[in-house]
């Protein structure tokens, strides 16, 4: 595992309501409203018992009182059996933020969730009997985008070779805890540019680990001008595709086509 940033204790419940499979890693940055909705959608989850761990990567706003008071409200619902809520003391990027999260974890199976996205009922219990079946390593789903556009993503089987052309699976995955651990959890990426995601499913690839395509619309990713792929993502890539590339095939094995 990366090392995790500094951080402070804004909300712990411990110990409470049962043992659960799945913990919630939720990163959030600025986007304290749009938290609620998120955290709202986790707490309607099917998923009987939920641990829930939130990062703030210290967000300028604030996000972090929008959250402690949904937790003051929500926090105590016996569907959560733990809970911490914690925020970096200095702001460390998208790649910092879920690697203290999956640090924070004592779950078999973690859910990525980014602060702006939402959940649909049956998406953690969906997904986490598709990798207990499969015995694959994580499993994705469908997703419909929502806000900006609206399109879905994620209708493609998981294929090694499809990723020497880029990324098309999503953040919002259900992965097993020890596998995400033993890979390091998310690398930061040059410039915290993004792509982080791919980037892991790059590792998995590398370690013959296989996903398992669950073919339901179980989450929703919503598409705005402020989100990260739009304000710092797109942009970089567009002028440093080449440090993009080299990057990519000094930590990976792939034979990258783009």
């Amino acid at each position: 595992m990366k090392l995790v940033c500094p951080y402070d204790i804004l909300f712990r419940k411990t110990g409470q309501n049962g043992i659960a499979a799945v913990s919630v890693l939720m990163s959030c940055y600025k986007y304290g409203k749009e938290a609620g909705e998120a955290l709202a959608s986790v707490l309607a989850q099917t998923e009987p018992i939920l641990d829930l761990m939130i990062v703030d990567d210290c967000s300028p706003d604030n996000s972090a009182e929008l959250i402690e008071g949904w937790l003051a409200n929500f926090g105590t619902d016996p569907r959560f059996a733990n809970i911490s809520f914690v925020r970096h003391r200095t702001n460390q990027g998208l790649s910092c933020a879920r690697n203290t999260a999956l640090a924070l974890a004592n779950t078999p199976y973690v859910f990525i969730l980014d602060a702006d996205n939402i959940l649909f009922p049956r998406a953690i219990a969906v997904l986490r009997e598709a990798v207990e079946c499969s015995g694959y390593a994580m499993a994705f789903s469908l997703i419909a985008q929502f806000g900006g556009s609206v399109d879905i993503m994620g209708n493609s089987l998981w294929n090694p070779d499809q990723f020497r052309y880029g990324n098309y699976i999503d953040a919002m995955a259900l992965i097993r805890t020890d596998i995400l651990r033993r890979l390091g959890g998310y690398r930061s990426m040059p410039n915290r540019f993004g792509w982080e995601d791919y980037d892991l499913w790059c590792s998995f690839v590398d370690n013959g680990l296989v996903g398992c395509h669950v073919p339901q619309i179980l989450c929703q990713y919503r598409v705005h001008r402020r989100s990260m792929i739009r304000t710092t993502t797109n942009r970089f890539v567009a002028d440093n595709l080449g440090i993009v590339r080299e990057d990519l095939k000094a930590h990976h094995g792939l034979k990258f086509a783009f």
